[in-house]
């Protein structure tokens, strides 16, 4: 199955809808993706920075970064332009 192009803003939006979206994740402030391509397999690598406010659980926050990253990393890819 190949991965959707989306561009890093695009990937960013849709981490930050899907973290969101598990319980006790609701003091998610913002998402911010980290990413560096490799022109020699003409991939990207990529990871999820998550800012979360004062109190919230981080278990449970890691655990969604977490889910949400593997599911995401299996349908999208960064655009690099």
């Amino acid at each position: 199955m190949s991965r959707s192009p989306v561009s890093k803003d695009e990937l960013e939006r849709i981490a930050l809808q899907e973290i969101r979206s598990f319980p006790g994740t609701e003091r998610v402030v913002s998402i911010e993706v980290e990413f560096e391509p490799d022109y020699r397999l003409g991939t990207t690598d990529w990871k999820l920075h998550v800012v979360a406010q004062e109190g919230c659980d981080l278990a449970r926050v890691q655990y969604a970064a977490k889910t949400t990253s593997d599911r995401l990393k299996r349908r999208y890819d960064i655009r690099l332009n």
